[in-house]
Order: structure tokens, then C-alpha cells, then sequence
């Protein structure tokens, strides 16, 4: 398949060289991660990742403003890290350029294009965006992204000197640590969710065990997160659940994440009642899937509100014949499926294979069937989830 597409290409400056520095181990550890951000800033500029080539990658793009702009992402990306780890520090530099490309039933990419992004990369310096004059000419006049016209220059195998610029980025200032209050009455569990967090760079400002406790502490600290147990002293009941809604009633702006040791699909429609963003139900077992749970932290701490897979299942399975989820078709229970998990319309298309229009249409169609209106206030695609979660049994 052919077709004119925006490649960019990273490497890493002296990589053989922070191996023997920092060890096969620490080394191998380092790249995975630093590949890792460069997978996310080509996924958020609507990229592929088509080929990871030992410590770099090749990136697809359909646009090259979007190609440009993950190009910066990634060195912004690369930055930060190294800021939270000098010792894991890595000089990224990279090239971009357009062209047509062939691709070869999606096990490898080739063409000219390929050739000149990769020599431009070679050329950069680290912390450098090296493109082709064709990257600006396309990309257009747009907001977020400047190109530094440069002296043409020969790269290697290339016949003839390649008109190129540089693509300016800025550093970005380091996120501030995100408060977070821990309550659980069991100590060992609150003591892994404290040490994972700061591990992951939360600051956790108090933790509790009980109910009065836990109100004291987001009173005194007002929080960016609390994570709270469904069940604490002194009924052992739903203190947590009580304490999520006094929390986000008080602090409209601090998230909440309530963790439970069994589905409770009553408790997870409560919890959702009248709350638009920043909210999350998850089961206890997820705590030691490491990176899902903190994915899942930073989603809800970011204001999206997250339904554990399990709770989400259970529930379909009690309203299949609900009167309002028979409004539904098949296909649109499985994307409100996956709406209630907290996965957008990109990601749904993915899980389903379907194309982002796609899916754009039956998230319109469900509002529809369940009556939700587009001037209707308040975050719609919450609200479905929402109204399905309330036609359960308490």
C-alpha cells in the first residue's frame, strides 16, 4: 500500500555508551520506558508506532503538523523524564520528513521517505528536531508548532543537499506532585497503595482509618485525590461511599477513587449519582496491577470517571432487559460498555475496530435513545453511564 505519509524517526544519542554506564539491567529498564514515551506522543497525535529499531522508533503520520508536534512531544517527553531521573537520561534526537511510502502488509515501511527522516535524524544533535523544508510547507501556519529555516545539507546516501529546518520546542515545567490521602483500615493494604504512589511521584499528604479520620485529613489538606476503602470504621458499612459524596459535595475539584474488595454495583451507581468527573470504583485486586492502577489514578485525578471492568460487566448483564437499554442495539451496548470504563471514542474504535466516525455515531445515537438532549447540561457521555447505572436493583 502507497501513499504520502509523515515519518518521523528517533534515536538515542550514545546509547551504547549509557549501557556500559548504567548496566545491562538498569540500561534495558531505561530504554523500555523511554520507548514507552514515545509510543504515547505518537498514539496522541493520531501516529503509529510502525517499527521500534532498538533504542528509537518510526513513527506514521497521516498529517505533518500532527508528525511535527509528536516530534516535540517526544523531546518534551524525553525532558521531563530525565528530570525526574538524571541517572535514566537519555539525549533524543530526531528527524522528520514527507513522502510516499510503501508498506509491505504492515511488516516494514520503505521508500525515500524513509531514508531522508532517518538521515536527518543521524544529522540532529541531541535535543535537536532536524525536518525537510516539505514538513513546514505542509504543516501550514499553525498554532504550537515553529520551524527555523536551515542551510541545505548533504545527507548520507542522499544525491542531492536536502532543504531542512529545525522544528523549535520548549521545555515544559515539571508537573507539581499531586496530594493525594490514603484511607483504608487495613494497615498493610494502605501501606502498599502509599508506596506505590510515591514511587510514582504522588506526595501523599495524610492517610486514615476510619471515617472521621479521613473527612479530618481532606479538611486540613484539600487534597488533589483521595483514595478510600467502601468499608471502614466504625459500621464497617459504607463510610467510604459517604465520605466520597461529603468530599466531592465540599471539594467539587478533588478527585475521588473508591476501592472495594467485592462488585458492588449498587455502591458504583451511588458513587456516580450526580457526579460528572473525577470519580472512580475499582476493585481492590487492581492495586497490584501496577501500571493499570496508576493509569487509572491519573485518568480520574485528570477528571474523567472510571468503572472497573468487572463492575461494568455485572451490571450489563442485570439490564440487558431493562426498558432503556432495549432502546439499545447490540454494538451500542458494547461501546456504552466501554464509555462506562472510561475509554474514549479513539480508543473505543480500537477495541472494537471500528473507525473513530464510526463510533462518534452510536455515542450520538445512544444520547438519543436514552433522552439525553445536547443542550442538557453537564457532561453528557458521564450522564449516560450514570442513567444506565441507576435502572439497576439496590
Amino acid at each position: 500500500m502507497a501513499g504520502t505519509t509523515t515519518v518521523v524517526f528517533t534515536d538515542i544519542v550514545d546509547s551504547t555508551g549509557s549501557v556500559y554506564r548504567m548496566g545491562d539491567d538498569h540500561a534495558t529498564a531505561a530504554i523500555s520506558e523511554h520507548l514507552q514515551l514515545l509510543r504515547v506522543a505518537a498514539h496522541e497525535h493520531h501516529g503509529r508506532v510502525a517499527k521500534t529499531l532498538g533504542d528509537g522508533v518510526m513513527a506514521l503520520f497521516d498529517s505533518a503538523y500532527e508528525g511535527a508536534s509528536a516530534a516535540v512531544s517526544m523531546q518534551q517527553a524525553v525532558q521531563l523524564a530525565t528530570q525526574q531521573n538524571p541517572t535514566g537520561a537519555f539525549g533524543l534526537r530526531v528527524g522528520v520528513h514527507v513522502g510516499d511510502v510503501l508498506e509491505d502488509d504492515g511488516a516494514d515501511v520503505f521508500g525515500a521517505a524513509v531514508i531522508v527522516a532517518r538521515r536527518l535524524c543521524d544529522a540532529a544533535a541531541p535535543g535537536e528536531i532536524l525536518a525537510s523544508n516539505l514538513v513546514p510547507m505542509l504543516a501550514g501556519n499553525r498554532r504550537g508548532i515553529e520551524f527555523g529555516e536551515l542551510e541545505p545539507r548533504q545527507l548520507k546516501g542522499v544525491p542531492d543537499p536536502t532543504p531542512s529546518c529545525t522544528v523549535f520546542w520548549q521545555p515544559l515545567a515539571p508537573a507539581p506532585e499531586l496530594q493525594v490521602v490514603v484511607a483504608d483500615d487495613a494497615a498493610l493494604v494502605r501501606a502498599g497503595v502509599v508506596t506505590l504512589l510515591v514511587s510514582e511521584g504522588f506526595d501523599v499528604v495524610a492517610q486514615a482509618d476510619d471515617f472521621d479520620s479521613l473527612m479530618d485529613a481532606v479538611d486540613a489538606h484539600h487534597p488533589d485525590l483521595v483514595i478510600t476503602d467502601i468499608r471502614m470504621p466504625p459500621t464497617n458499612r459504607d463510610e467510604g461511599l459517604r465520605a466520597a459524596e461529603q468530599i466531592k459535595l465540599r471539594y467539587p475539584q478533588t478527585a475521588v477513587l473508591v476501592l472495594s474488595q467485592y462488585v458492588e454495583a449498587s455502591a458504583a451507581a451511588s458513587l456516580l449519582d450526580g457526579q460528572t468527573a473525577g470519580i472512580g470504583y475499582v476493585l481492590k485486586e487492581r492495586v497490584g496491577e501496577l501500571d493499570e492502577f496508576v493509569a487509572t489514578v491519573r485518568r480520574i485525578v485528570a477528571g474523567e470517571s472510571v468503572i472497573d471492568p468487572l463492575v461494568t460487566d455485572q451490571l450489563l448483564d442485570r439490564n440487558r432487559n431493562r426498558d432503556q437499554l432495549a432502546r439499545l442495539t447490540d454494538r451500542e451496548r458494547d461501546v456504552l460498555e466501554l464509555m462506562a470504563q472510561g475509554l474514549t471514542n479513539r480508543d473505543i474504535s480500537s477495541k472494537l475496530y471500528l473507525s473513530e466516525k464510526t463510533v462518534e455515531t452510536h455515542v450520538r445515537s445512544i444520547f438519543n435513545r436514552l433522552g439525553l438532549l445536547e443542550d442538557e447540561g453537564g457532561n453528557r457521555r458521564v450522564q449516560a453511564v450514570v442513567r444506565w447505572l441507576n435502572t439497576t436493583d439496590r
